[in-house]
Formats: C-alpha cells, sequence, structure tokens
C-alpha cells in the first residue's frame, strides 16, 4: 500500500490514529464514517500496520511481515467481518467472537474490521455490543460506515468517530493515472465524482469517448463556419435519444463550454479538454465572455432540470443556437 498516498489523501483521520497512538490514548473501538470510496478500509489497514509493525521506528513501515501480511490479510491478528447478501448477521458477529476467544497464534495486538457495518441488522448490533462490553486487553475494533446514525446510539458512544472527507481531486487522479486511463478523461472524471470507485464507473462507460468526440466536433464545426446545431444533430442525436447518455452528454458540454470560458480569461490550468487547445483558444477569441456565460447557465440549468424538463432535444438546440449567434469576428 502506498502509504504516502493515503496520508496525501486523507491526513486528518491518519493524524487522529498516529498521534492517540503516539501519546498512548487508543481507543479500543473506533467508528470511520465517510462516503464510499474515500479509503476507510485501506486506513483500517493503515492502522492495523500501525499496531503491528515490528520496525522500531517509523511505524508502520510496510515492508517488514507484519506489514505485508496486514496488506494481504493474512495476518492471524487481523480478521474482516463483511456482509453477506448486504447484511451483516448475528452469526458473522458470533463467528468473530469465537475466533477471538482463541487463544493467539501471534503476539500483538488483535483488530478486527467490520465493512458496511451500517449493514448490520439489530441482532448484529446487540451482539456486537455485548462484545464490545466485555473487557479485552489489545484487542481493537474498526467499523466503517457511510453515515454512523445508523449504527446503534450505545455503538456509537462506546467508539471514537473519525470522519472521513471526500478525496481530493488528484487524489482520484493519481489512482485513476496508475490504471492506465486517458489524461484527459481522468480530468473530467475527477471534476464529476466524489469518489474513485463513481469516476472509475464514469470512464468505463462504453459511450464516453463517442460523446466527447461527438462535442469536440460540435465546437469545431463553430470555427469552420459550419452550423453548431446541424453539426449537433449528425453527431449526438444517439445520445440525446437515449436517457442513460443525456446525463453524460450534458456533462461533457457543460465542461466544454466551461473550457471556452476558461481560454477566454486566459487560465489554462482549469481546462479540462487540454489536447482540444487549439479549437478552444479559437473559439474564446470570437466570443464575448458575457455571452459564454450567459450560454453556460443555460446549459446548467437544463442539466438542473433534465429529469422533469418536457422536451430536452428543443432546450439543445436552442442553445446551439445561441452558440451559432454568439460568434463575433473576434475583433
Amino acid at each position: 500500500m502506498d502509504f504516502e498516498h493515503l496520508k496525501e489523501a486523507q491526513k486528518p483521520a491518519l493524524n487522529i490514529l498516529s498521534n492517540s497512538y503516539r501519546k498512548g490514548r487508543l481507543s479500543h473501538a473506533y467508528i470511520f464514517e465517510g462516503a464510499a470510496g474515500s479509503m476507510k478500509f485501506d486506513t483500517a489497514l493503515f492502522f492495523a500496520s500501525l499496531l503491528l509493525c515490528q520496525a522500531e521506528e517509523h511505524r508502520p513501515c510496510g515492508t517488514c511481515s507484519n506489514c505485508r501480511r496486514v496488506q494481504h490479510l493474512t495476518h492471524p491478528n487481523l480478521y474482516v467481518v463483511r456482509p453477506t447478501k448486504r447484511q451483516i448477521l448475528k452469526e458473522s458477529i458470533q463467528a468473530l467472537r469465537h475466533e477471538f476467544s482463541k487463544t493467539k497464534v501471534e503476539e500483538g495486538p488483535r483488530l478486527y474490521i467490520i465493512e458496511d457495518a451500517d449493514a448490520m441488522n439489530p441482532h448484529a448490533g446487540n451482539a456486537l455490543l455485548k462484545f464490545l462490553e466485555e473487557p479485552h486487553e489489545d484487542m481493537y475494533a474498526v467499523l466503517l460506515v457511510e453515515d454512523a446514525q445508523y449504527l446503534l446510539p450505545t455503538l456509537r458512544s462506546r467508539s471514537q468517530i473519525v470522519p472521513f472527507h471526500p478525496l481530493p481531486k488528484k487524489s482520484i487522479e493519481k489512482v485513476l493515472g496508475e490504471e492506465g486511463y486517458d489524461k484527459t478523461f481522468i480530468t473530467l472524471a475527477s471534476k464529476l465524482n466524489a469518489t474513485p470507485d463513481e469516476a472509475r464507473a464514469f470512464l468505463d462507460d462504453e459511450h464516453l469517448e463517442s460523446i466527447v468526440e461527438a462535442i469536440d466536433a460540435v465546437y469545431a464545426s463553430l470555427n469552420d463556419q459550419n452550423g453548431a446545431l446541424l453539426a449537433f444533430r449528425e453527431q449526438a442525436e444517439e445520445f440525446v435519444r437515449n436517457k442513460q447518455t443525456i446525463s453524460t452528454l450534458l456533462d461533457v458540454l457543460i465542461h466544454y463550454q466551461k473550457d471556452v470560458i476558461y481560454g477566454k480569461i486566459g487560465n489554462r490550468n482549469q481546462i479540462v479538454f487540454a489536447d482540444r487547445i487549439d479549437t478552444i483558444e479559437a473559439l474564446a477569441e470570437r466570443y464575448e465572455l458575457d455571452n459564454l456565460l450567459l450560454v453556460l447557465e443555460h446549459m446548467l440549468q437544463l442539466k438542473a432540470r433534465q429529469q422533469n424538463y418536457v422536451n430536452t432535444r428543443l432546450a439543445l438546440d436552442n442553445i446551439m443556437l445561441e452558440l451559432e449567434r454568439g460568434l463575433t469576428d473576434g475583433k
């Protein structure tokens, strides 16, 4: 695991755990609360490595035998509970209690991680509560949840809540970049999604590349003195008809329009479609900023009313005509 990346992505959470460990003030139960994809499980493994690391300094080292086994989930002092059919049942907590009642195979602290702990049914929650109430030396619990309010109040009161914030855009981009996705599409996905999982699903959409090419053709047509409306109907009509693709189409359209605005004000660092910079900057010279902002506002309004809008096609046609009418000779 890349601990440095984790520290960058969830620095406050790691500081809470590291400082508590250094001061000898660890809680025996933690609730990691945050959105899916905010690296809660990775942080739980960091915590397990912190407890079990064999290094004398700079714990966790990430390279010793214990750290490696934690990362591979093979250390006998680490136990993970996961939902069965979207629920955590009482039987799973009973199995956990039975496992931890055995004599330790290896010396050192023991830790259990409950993924999606907010999926515990009431019987499982009460069984876990009884387990937490029993004194266990050198034993730690980490409950991973999106919303701690779904846990029993008594569980919350016996645990320290560690909040997790949405990942920084740069962290999402780094994760996706390491997986080999296209740089431009990564930038777009990170602006539209709060977690790597959501961004990955966006990038894996089979229509995404075709939608970007269609919108690129529409804006290129404005530079070529061809009609944006005609180009839109030729290139993007199939995506307007499909409810599953219209949302992505609007997202791409909005960010392309934003790029032209960034080109107009000279803010290249914010441009998503950097590989289309020639088209973007050429268009930027031919529009007044107020006009670009007005068209963007209409795009955003359409996106917000997308689910209820009675005639999306007509609204998009009007936006294309606005783009055509707004062109100047660049003077």
